[in-house]
């Protein structure tokens, strides 16, 4: 229910908060990790009280103080979650059940963006009395789909994070059965909608994930594309095949996210630029949550939502101090997880298909968030949570094996 249902699957991931809260007996400061998140989330309520006091650099511009404690439930809620979830997500194949879950949750998704494309699906549509709605904004040329989530950048990203396990479904099932139809089946329609987003992060994505999942075996699918490529080459020279082709090629890549990237005057360097100044100017306390924005246009006229890197939005909004307390935590425990499942090939979980896709998901959101910011949307947000809250888990069980 997670993408579709937004609303309902709070209900259950509550449930689950709460019943881990009450059955959990490992103290919540009992790892390291946690106590840095509790540390963090410290100094960004100290941050959002000196916004309110108007201790910042923020105040010649129209921005509201309200913004920072509004903030602040991007990030507070989710550090007891991943502590919480962590329970759920103890072995390979609770890991495994959770990664089939995101999978099957994103079937609405791929008939949200085929509806979209083909029938015309425009939203927001809306169902029990709004409490389920899918915002989908008219798109032109199939191109630039939203689904269900308004962005066609959020609606890649989801479909990203998913890919890494239907991949894992298709090299498990190694007979020509039911399942391995049904693996490709949805392989073909999360890879087609992917590009139908019209979203290059996205695109780069795919590609990623496929070198991340096959690591050598990549070598033997390379003839294969050459192949591909040549046999292109060769009909493209039949006209009505030729005119078949410029037709398709147009669809999935159309001239205008090209026209549009040759016509923006800034690049995400400038956009980062500003941001680093943002910073300089107010290390400590930042400039508030959502300020940016003002700020931002105020300097050159042009509105930006955010500095696409979620790590300069987080300082930017509320400071070094408490930012470096959160970011720390998270990349050492993708690098250790990483490291775990793609270097330590001597341990035996590292050869689990299901535990390598979990950490590529988790790299091509980090990966992501290096460029943009779709973790605002909280579903994308949850998301990544329950992908590091098990990550975590994996670090524990190698530690478990050393001893």
């Amino acid at each position: 229910l997670l993408p579709s249902a937004f609303s309902l699957s709070i209900l259950f991931f509550l449930s689950s908060l709460v019943i881990s809260l009450l059955t959990n007996k490992n103290s919540y400061f009992a790892d390291k990790y946690n106590f840095s998140f509790f540390m963090g989330g410290l100094f960004l309520i100290i941050s959002a009280i000196f916004h309110s006091l108007g201790i910042n650099l923020n105040q010649q511009y129209s921005w509201d103080s309200n913004l920072s404690w509004i903030g602040l439930a991007n990030w507070l809620p989710f550090f007891l979650c991943f502590h919480s979830f962590e329970i759920y997500l103890s072995s390979p194949q609770e890991r495994k059940t959770a990664s089939l879950t995101f999978l099957y949750g994103t079937f609405p998704v791929i008939i949200s963006c085929l509806g979209q494309a083909f029938f015309n699906w425009n939203g927001p549509l809306k169902t029990l009395g709004g409490l389920i709605i899918w915002y989908q904004r008219p798109i032109e040329n199939f191109t630039e789909l939203t689904a269900l989530f308004n962005n066609p950048n959020y609606a890649g990203l989801w479909l990203n994070l998913v890919w890494p396990f239907c991949l894992a479904c298709i090299i498990v099932n190694k007979k020509v059965n039911i399942g391995k139809i049904a693996s490709i089946s949805f392989g073909f329609g999360i890879a087609i909608t992917t590009i139908l987003t019209n979203s290059r992060s996205a695109w780069f994505g795919l590609f990623i994930t496929i070198f991340l999942t096959y690591g050598k075996r990549i070598i033997n699918i390379i003839p294969k594309l050459f192949f591909g490529f040549f046999f292109i080459l060769i009909t493209s020279l039949i006209p009505l095949i030729n005119k078949f082709y410029e037709i398709f090629f147009k669809i999935i890549i159309p001239n205008q996210s090209w026209i549009n990237a040759e016509q923006n005057e800034l690049t995400r360097i400038d956009i980062w630029l500003s941001a680093l100044k943002n910073i300089f100017s107010n290390p400590l306390f930042g400039t508030g949550s959502g300020s940016f924005p003002e700020i931002f246009i105020s300097e050159t006229g042009i509105f930006k939502g955010h500095p696409h890197n979620l790590s300069l939005e987080l300082i930017v909004s509320y400071g070094i101090p408490g930012a470096i307390l959160i970011i720390i935590p998270i990349a050492i425990i993708s690098f250790l997880s990483f490291k775990k499942i793609f270097i330590d090939s001597n341990n035996a979980i590292s050869n689990s298909m299901f535990e390598k896709s979990w950490i590529i998901s988790l790299i091509l959101f980090l990966l992501s968030q290096m460029v943009d910011v779709q973790y605002f949307d909280g579903r994308i947000s949850l998301f990544f949570w329950i992908l590091l809250s098990g990550s975590r888990n994996i670090i524990r069980n190698d530690l478990r094996l050393k001893k």
